[in-house]
């Protein structure tokens, strides 16, 4: 990422920032507020609300406008990390303690609920757009996540797993959310129906090829540029798309328990790095032609070097 473009970006960030901090209480509740301003403060890269924003500003509207849309896409998505976080039992989120670890479940379960209503109250300020239909796109979504969360569990106890059965649960679990993001950001500025579609449509192959090179770097990262352990997933014996291959070209599925260096000779063998490589590479080049279709301006350049910083990405 370039300076200049880094630059930029965080001039954004900050609105985002700011808007999420805007969370009014009601009542002085901080078993209930405390967990929340916790896990905003775990501070990702914001990438979804990067691209509502874009998104939007593509089609001429202004960042103060779309702050709320962009807020609403974080606040949805940190819903999704704290629920996931308890049902895969995880014990850091970046690098910090998880919120059912530090507190209890429960309490976490309370925060996650809180998030996802703060998501529908976020949206609903927004002073532009078509706020049902926009909340009409936040609630399918939303029901699509835990559709695709509970495909991804019910992965555990299934031997095999095919990979278009894969495809449709990545699809529902991550790719939806990013999506998402990027409709909400044209709907935000009263974009065409055309433009609104391409967005959504650039916004899905973005999501696929983000998960599939997620699953492809937890094996073959650099542990300290990935910033956590790798092999992670299969320690844990997840069905990822390089399992799945492997499992397809070799016609055995008894390498959970190989060691990670074995596992990576097992899968050079085969060549699954390079055959999953290509598969989000091709995602990543849809993303590219759905870009090109948008109009030429400073924003859809920014969507684009987004998009060159995620397909390049180390981590």
């Amino acid at each position: 990422m370039t300076t200049p473009f880094k630059n930029i970006l965080d001039q954004y960030l900050e609105i985002i920032e700011n808007e999420m901090a805007r969370i009014d209480s009601y009542q002085n509740v901080p078993l209930f507020y405390d967990p929340i301003h916790y896990m905003l403060d775990l501070k990702g890269k914001r990438i979804r609300p990067l691209l509502t924003l874009l998104s939007a500003m593509a089609f001429g509207g202004k960042a103060e406008e779309a702050k709320y849309a962009a807020a609403a896409v974080e606040l949805l998505h940190n819903f999704t990390l704290v629920h996931d976080d308890i049902m895969d039992n995880d014990a850091t989120r970046r690098g910090k303690p998880t919120i059912h670890t530090k507190w209890d479940i429960g309490t976490a379960i309370l925060a996650g609920d809180g998030l996802m209503g703060l998501a529908f109250r976020k949206l609903l300020q927004s002073p532009r757009g078509d706020i049902p239909a926009m909340m009409g796109r936040l609630t399918e979504t939303m029901i699509v996540i835990c559709e695709g969360q509970g495909l991804d569990k019910m992965f555990e106890n299934m031997e095999n797993v095919a990979l278009d059965v894969y495809l449709d649960m990545i699809g529902r679990k991550t790719a939806v959310l990013i999506e998402m993001a990027c409709e909400l950001g044209g709907m935000a500025a009263e974009a065409d129906p055309n433009s609104i579609r391409t967005l959504k449509e650039f916004g899905y192959a973005l999501g696929m090829g983000f998960q599939i090179q997620d699953d492809y770097l937890d094996i073959t990262a650099d542990e300290a540029v990935l910033g956590k352990k790798i092999g992670s997933d299969l320690q844990r014996h997840k069905k990822t798309i390089l399992t799945i291959l492997l499992r397809e070209l070799s016609g055995d599925n008894d390498f959970f328990n190989l060691n990670l260096y074995d596992f990576k000779k097992l899968m050079e063998t085969f060549k699954v790095p390079d055959k999953v490589s290509n598969i989000y590479m091709d995602y990543f080049n849809t993303a590219y032609q759905k870009l090109a279709t948008l109009p030429s301006n400073e924003h859809t350049l920014h969507l684009t070097e987004l998009t060159d910083f995620l397909k390049n990405r180390s981590w």
